[in-house]
C-alpha cells in the first residue's frame, strides 16, 4: 500500500498566512477603514484649528572679550546664562502675564452656531460685555445663550432656561453676573457667551497650557515667545501684549533702581557743592589777603599727593555708604536683583551671578507654591538653596566692606605722613596749602559725583536697549493643531488594524467552513478536489463535472498497476454530501472505462441504492458479513456498464460486530482482482466509529467538508484523531459555492472524447 504525505513541508510566512486569512473579509476591513476616516473628518470639522503666534524678543548679553571696561556698554550686553533663564521664568509668571490679560480679553468669549457647530467671533462681535462683578463661581467655562428679542435680549443656559427681557447700554443683573450689555451692530441669530472666570483662572487654565518660552539656541540671547490660540489675531495681540508689559516692567524696575542711586548722588552733590563754595571763597580771601606767599615745589608735590588721598578717601566714605545701603536691604528685603546695578560700581561679578541665580530660584518657588504645600520636597530644596545664596551674597557685601575698610586704614597712613611733612612748612605756607588741598578734594569730589550722575543718566537711557522685539508676533496661515495629514493617516492605519482584528475575530468565532482558504489555515492536509455547488440544474452538467474530473485525475496518480485501488468516502458529520461525492466519482472512473464497484458500508443510514433506482435488498454487504450469503449474491449491476454494487442490506442490530467478520478481510482482495477502483461509502465520524477502522484496508482515505454546513472545529478534531489513531492517506474534497473556487487554476480534463454522464447535486 503506497503511503501518501499529508503536505510537502514548506516554511510558513505569517504575513502571508495572515493576509490569506483576512483576506475574504476585505470589504468588511475596507467599510472599517472607511468608517474611521469618516470618524476622523467629523473630528477635524468639529475640531477649530489652531494656530501659532511666534516672536522673538532679544535680551542683553555677556560679551567680556571687547577690551576694556565700558559702563554704558556693559550696560547694554552684559547678562549671563542665568540670567536669560531668569527672563523666561519672568516671561512665565502669572504676574506678568497678568498685565498682558489686561489688554487683552480672554475673560468673555463669544461664539455662533454655524454649520452645526459652535464657531467663535474676536472681531467684528455684535455685542460687548463690560463691567463684570458679582459673577456665580458655578458658570465659569459654562456657556450662556443670548437671544435678541425686540430691542432688548434673553439670557438662557441649562441651569436657567428662561430670564427676564434686558436692555442694552445699561447694568443689568442677571443670575450669572452683574454687568453692561453694549450692542455693536444688528443681529439676529443667538449668541453663545462663555465666561472664564478672573485672571488667576484663566491663566492656570488656558494660558499656561498654550504659552511657550524659551531661548533660540544656547549661544545667542534671543527668547522665542509661541502661544496657540483658535484665533490668529488674539494669539499676536497677546504675545504683543505680554512683550510690552515685559519691557516695560523691565525698564521701569531698572529705572526705579537708577532713580535712587541718582537721588543718592544729587544728595551728595549738594553737601558738595556747598562745601566747594565755602572752600572756594576761603581760598580766595586767603590768597587776597597773602598775595606775596609762593610755595615751593617740594611743598606743592606734597600737597598734590595729600589731595589724591584725600579724594581717595571721599571715594571710600561714598562706597561705604552703598555698602551701608545694600545691607539693609539685604536686611529687608526678599528680591535682590534691585542690588546689582550698586555692585557693577564695585565690579562684583560673582555676586550678580549669585543674584541671578537666586531671583532664578525665587521665580520657581513662586510657581510651585501655587500647586503644592511647603511639605513638598523641590519646594523645601528650593529655599535651601536660596537661603545658602542669600548667605553668600551677604558675606560678599561684608567682604567688600572690609576691603574698603583696609583701603581707608592704609590711605589715613599714607595722609598722616604726608601731614606731618607739611607741618614742617611756615604756618602761612602750609595755611594755604591747606585751602588749597580742601578746594581740590572737593572740586574733584564734586566732579566725581557729576560723572557718576551722568553714567547713571546714560544707563537710564540705555535701559530702552536692553530688551527689544526683534520679530512681532506672527502667525502662520497653516494651523499647528490639528495635524489634518497625520490624523487621516493615523484614523487609516486604526481603521485597518481594527478591520483586520474583525475579520480575525470573526474567522475564529464563526465555526463554519466559508472558503477553502477557511480549509488550509486549519490543516494541512491536501486538498484533492473543490467541487462547485450550483442551484440551477443548466450549470449542474458542465463546471460539476469538470470538478470531478479533476478529483479522478489526483486520485490516479495513485493508481496501482497490478490490483485495483480502495477510495474510502467519509465526513466527520451527517449530511456534507460524502454519499453524492461517492456516486458522482464513481460515474467518473466507470465512464472512462475502469470497471469500479460501490460498498455501502454506511449500514446505520443506507442511501446508496436510492441513487442507483435500486430498492432495498434482503442481500448485501450485512448479510455477506455474517456468513448469510456469498459474494455473487451481494453484487448487483447498474445502468452504467462498468460500475457495479454492493448494497447495505438489511440493517444489523450490530454493525461494529460485522466489521470485524474476516470475512472483510477476504472481500477486499478478491475485489480488487477483479476492478481497477473499490469505492467505500462509510457512516460519518459522530455515528460510525468503525469508519476509522476500515481505514487501514483503504488505499486513500476521503474526507467530504461542505462549505456553510461544516464546522471548522470539525477539522480540528479531524486532526487529533488522525494523530491518535495514526491514520494515513487522508485527503479533503471540499463542495463549495461557485465564488468561493480558485477560478485561477483551470481543471482539465481527464479523457477528451468521452461522453457526459449525469451527475448528482
Amino acid at each position: 500500500m503506497k503511503s501518501l504525505p499529508l503536505h510537502a513541508p514548506k516554511e510558513e510566512n505569517y504575513i502571508i498566512e495572515l493576509f490569506k486569512i483576512v483576506l475574504p473579509y476585505k470589504w468588511l476591513i475596507l467599510s472599517v477603514v472607511v468608517l474611521s476616516l469618516l470618524l476622523a473628518k467629523a473630528y477635524l470639522y468639529f475640531i477649530p484649528p489652531t494656530y501659532e503666534s511666534y516672536a522673538l524678543v532679544k535680551i542683553k548679553s555677556d560679551d567680556t572679550t571687547l577690551g576694556a571696561q565700558d559702563l554704558l556698554r556693559d550696560t547694554l550686553l552684559k547678562t549671563n546664562s542665568a540670567g536669560i533663564d531668569q527672563e523666561i521664568l519672568i516671561l512665565q509668571t502669572y504676574q506678568m502675564n497678568q498685565k498682558a490679560l489686561e489688554k487683552v480679553n480672554f475673560q468673555i468669549r463669544y461664539f455662533v452656531d454655524e454649520g452645526y457647530k459652535n464657531v467663535e467671533i474676536y472681531e467684528d462681535v455684535p455685542i460687548s460685555i463690560e463691567r463684570i462683578s458679582d459673577m456665580s463661581s458655578h458658570m465659569v467655562g459654562q456657556y450662556i445663550t443670548l437671544i435678541p428679542k425686540g430691542d432688548g435680549f434673553i439670557l438662557k443656559s441649562e441651569d436657567n432656561p428662561v430670564s427676564s427681557t434686558y436692555n442694552y447700554n445699561k447694568e443689568v443683573q442677571t443670575p450669572y453676573f452683574r454687568a453692561t450689555f453694549r450692542k455693536n451692530r444688528t443681529f439676529t441669530e443667538p449668541i453663545y457667551i462663555k465666561v472664564n472666570g478672573d485672571h488667576r483662572h484663566i491663566y492656570e487654565d488656558t494660558i499656561k497650557k498654550r504659552l511657550s518660552v524659551g531661548r533660540v539656541d544656547l549661544n545667542s540671547n534671543l527668547i522665542h515667545i509661541t502661544f496657540h490660540d483658535t484665533i490668529p489675531a488674539r494669539a499676536n495681540n497677546y504675545v504683543n501684549a505680554l512683550i510690552e508689559a515685559y519691557i516695560e516692567q523691565s525698564i521701569k524696575k531698572k529705572n526705579s533702581i537708577n532713580d535712587k542711586i541718582l537721588k543718592f548722588l544729587d544728595e551728595q552733590l549738594e553737601v558738595t557743592k556747598a562745601e566747594l563754595e565755602v572752600s572756594e571763597r576761603e581760598l580766595e580771601n586767603y590768597q587776597s589777603k597773602n598775595k606775596s606767599i609762593d610755595p615751593s615745589v617740594k611743598s606743592t608735590n606734597f600737597f598734590e599727593k595729600l589731595s589724591d588721598v584725600d579724594l581717595q578717601l571721599s571715594e571710600i566714605t561714598l562706597k561705604e555708604k552703598l555698602i551701608h545701603n545694600l545691607t539693609q536691604f539685604i536686611r529687608h528685603n526678599r528680591n535682590l536683583d534691585a542690588i546689582a546695578p550698586t555692585l557693577l560700581e564695585f565690579n562684583d561679578q560673582s555676586t550678580i551671578k549669585l543674584i541671578d541665580t537666586l531671583n532664578a530660584l525665587q521665580a520657581e518657588e513662586d510657581e510651585l507654591k501655587l500647586e503644592f504645600t511647603d511639605s513638598y520636597p523641590r519646594l523645601i530644596q528650593i529655599r535651601q538653596r536660596m537661603a545658602n545664596i542669600k548667605n553668600k551674597v551677604t558675606l560678599n557685601i561684608k567682604n567688600l566692606a572690609s576691603v574698603l575698610t583696609e583701603k581707608r586704614i592704609n590711605l589715613l597712613n599714607q595722609k598722616n605722613k604726608y601731614e606731618e611733612i607739611l607741618t614742617a612748612l611756615p604756618k602761612k605756607e602750609k595755611k594755604l596749602i591747606s585751602f588749597k588741598r580742601n578746594y581740590e578734594v572737593k572740586s574733584k569730589m564734586y566732579t566725581y559725583l557729576l560723572e557718576k550722575k551722568s553714567e547713571k543718566e546714560l544707563i537710564k537711557v540705555a535701559s530702552l536697549a536692553d530688551y527689544e522685539a526683534v520679530d512681532q508676533a506672527y502667525t502662520s496661515s497653516v494651523p499647528v493643531k490639528p495635524k489634518k495629514i497625520i490624523i487621516l493617516v493615523i484614523a487609516f492605519l486604526i481603521g485597518f488594524v481594527l478591520g483586520v482584528f474583525f475579520a480575525l475575530l470573526r474567522f475564529l468565532t464563526v465555526d463554519k467552513v466559508k472558503t477553502q482558504k477557511d480549509v488550509e489555515h486549519l490543516t494541512k492536509l491536501p486538498i484533492y478536489g473543490n467541487i462547485p455547488l450550483y442551484k440551477e440544474n443548466l450549470l449542474l452538467n458542465v463546471s460539476v463535472e469538470e470538478a470531478y474530473r479533476k478529483l479522478a485525475m489526483n486520485l490516479q496518480f495513485f493508481k496501482k498497476e497490478d490490483e485495483g485501488n480502495v477510495v474510502l468516502i467519509s465526513s466527520v458529520a451527517q449530511g456534507e454530501g460524502k454519499t453524492t461525492t461517492l456516486v458522482n466519482l464513481s460515474k467518473i472512473f466507470q465512464d472512462t472505462r475502469y470497471r469500479s464497484i460501490i460498498i455501502d458500508l454506511d449500514m446505520r443510514n443506507p442511501s446508496l441504492h436510492e441513487h442507483f433506482g435500486l430498492e432495498q435488498q434482503y442481500s448485501g454487504i450485512s448479510t455477506y458479513l455474517n456468513g448469510r450469503d456469498n459474494l455473487g449474491n451481494v453484487i448487483f449491476t447498474t445502468t452504467n456498464p462498468n460500475l457495479d454494487i454492493i448494497t447495505s442490506g438489511p440493517t444489523p442490530p450490530n454493525p461494529i460486530e460485522l466489521m470485524l467478520s474476516p470475512r472483510l478481510e477476504d472481500l477486499l482482495p478478491t475485489l480488487k482482482r477483479r476492478y481497477d477502483y473499490i469505492f467505500i461509502d462509510t457512516g460519518s465520524f459522530d455515528v460510525a466509529l468503525e469508519t476509522f477502522y476500515l481505514m487501514q484496508y483503504s488505499d486513500i482515505n476521503l474526507i467530504v467538508f461542505r462549505e456553510n454546513f461544516s464546522k471548522k472545529s470539525s477539522i480540528t478534531d479531524l486532526e487529533k484523531l488522525i494523530r491518535e489513531k495514526n491514520l494515513k492517506n487522508i485527503g479533503l474534497v471540499l463542495k463549495t459555492m461557485p465564488s468561493t473556487v480558485d477560478k485561477n487554476k483551470p481543471l482539465p480534463q481527464l479523457i477528451k472524447g468521452k461522453r457526459s454522464v449525469k451527475l448528482l447535486s
